[in-house]
Parts: structure tokens; C-alpha cells; sequence
């Protein structure tokens, strides 16, 4: 059953035992003519349509309107999908190799006081960029030279280009690879030495988290692999990605999803 004949079903239009049409018995059932059997199908409708809302990077809120369901299911909803991206995208971790661009970023709300590095009240995240491949982010609790060094020997392979900023704790890379900085008071790319890929990916991840209005930190991770997981799988199909992941397995074994 593929992901248009599922959505059929799901919404009453085929019967799921002997796939014929069905037609409206009630207000809430739906009947096949052949083999009789009534079938409700507001539960799974309300799932399909949360789905459909997340691949389309709707929100919460706006999802629970569109599925006409509380709140709170809409949100559990979601971070049962989020956390699936997470397990895909640990399954997907490979040491990175090739020409590397590094960088570290902020995440948070505004706040008073000091903005970029040091900016109180935000979560450091570092980011690994593999030209033409994907993108590697992880929380950190600091950005000291320890902290990233770690992180770097363990997601890259040695030898590898690495493209940074001026930033200090990236001064000892030249011993683990070539490294090539980039000084971005006096300007932003020469020719092949930029970061602009892992800069656009900080873009793309910030515009998402703008739309969760308020994350907390011990869940931040989760919103972390989402992002990272979209930003690989941007020209891929979100939604067949999800169905091949939850609901084929299920179907094959003859289970109703």
C-alpha cells in the first residue's frame, strides 16, 4: 500500500479489509458494501492530518485547529514525530570527511545584555558542515577549545579541510587537518575558504525555532535533530519519510495503524 491508497483509506474512502468503497452509514461511520463492516474513522483522521501539519513546519497550535483536537494531543503528536527524526538522524551519524566547514551558534529568545558569544540564558550548539554532504550539530555546554576539539575529533575524519571563523579554540585544528580561517572582520569568503554553508544552515534553523515560541532546555536536543534532520532531507518527500517510518511496517504486518 503505497502513501496515496493509505490517505484513501485513512479517510473512509476504501474499505480496509476488502478495499471497496465505502459510503456514509451515520454521522461518524462510514460502511462498505461488500463486506458490511462499519468503520470510525475521526482518530485516524486527527493523526493524519497532525502529520501532514508537521511536514508543513505548521505549528502546534495551528495543527490542533486544523485536526479540530485539544492542544496537548497535537503537541504529544509532535514530539513523538520529533523524536522519531531523532532516532533517524542518530541512525545517520557517519564520521564526516572531506572539506569541512565549522561554526558555533546561540540559540534563545532575545535578552538584554551581551548578544553573540557569551550571551546569557542561551544554548551553544556547534555545527559541522560537509561540503555537498550533511550537516553534524550537537549542544554543547560551552564553546571552550576542550569542549569543540572533543566534539570534532569524534565526528570527523583526520586529515580532513576545516573551514573556520577566527574564533581562539579552533587555533589547535591545524593538528588534526589543514585548517584554513577565515578573518570575518575583513571579509566573509575567498574564494573556496567561507562558512556561508553553515551559516545558512544556523538561517534555516533559526527560522524554524522561531515558530516553537519558547523551548525548554532539556528538550532543546530534540528540536536540535529535528532541524538538522529536515535540513539533510530538504529535497526529499517529509511525509513519505514518516509513513515509511511508522505506519508501512505496521500495514505490512496486517496491523491497522
Amino acid at each position: 500500500m503505497d502513501l496515496n491508497a493509505y490517505e484513501r483509506h485513512l479517510v473512509g474512502l476504501l474499505c480496509w479489509t476488502c478495499h471497496a468503497a465505502t459510503g456514509p452509514c451515520n454521522a461518524r461511520q462510514r460502511q462498505c458494501p461488500r463486506c458490511r463492516k462499519k468503520w470510525s474513522y475521526d482518530r485516524r483522521r486527527t493523526q493524519w492530518e497532525i502529520l501532514k501539519a508537521f511536514c508543513l513546519n505548521a505549528t502546534a497550535h495551528h495543527a490542533a485547529r486544523c485536526a479540530r483536537c485539544d492542544y496537548r494531543t497535537a503537541y504529544r503528536a509532535y514530539m513523538h514525530l520529533r523524536l522519531t527524526l531523532g532516532e533517524m538522524t542518530a541512525e545517520e551519524k557517519r564520521p564526516l570527511l572531506g572539506e569541512l566547514e565549522l561554526d558555533e551558534s546561540y540559540f534563545g529568545g532575545k535578552r538584554k545584555g551581551k548578544r553573540g558569544r557569551g550571551a546569557a540564558g542561551k544554548v551553544a550548539v556547534f555545527g559541522i558542515l560537509e561540503r555537498d554532504g550533511k550537516v553534524y550539530t550537537v549542544a554543547v555546554p560551552n564553546c571552550k577549545k576542550e569542549t569543540l576539539m572533543a566534539r570534532i575529533t569524534a565526528a570527523t575524519v583526520k586529515g580532513s579541510v576545516f573551514y573556520t571563523d577566527e574564533f581562539v579554540s579552533y587555533n589547535d585544528l591545524s593538528r588534526y587537518g589543514k585548517h584554513v580561517p577565515i578573518d570575518h572582520r575583513h571579509e566573509f569568503a575567498d574564494g573556496e575558504a567561507h562558512i556561508n554553508g553553515i551559516e545558512g544552515f544556523w538561517s534555516y534553523a533559526k527560522r524554524l525555532h522561531r515558530l516553537c515560541h519558547g523551548v525548554d532546555r532539556d528538550n532543546f536536543p530534540v528540536y536540535l535533530a529535528e532541524y538538522e534532520f529536515r535540513y539533510n532531507h530538504r529535497d526529499d518527500h517529509l511525509l513519505t519519510i514518516l509513513f515509511d517510518r511508522l505506519y508501512r511496517p505496521l500495514i505490512e504486518k496486517g496491523r491497522l495503524p
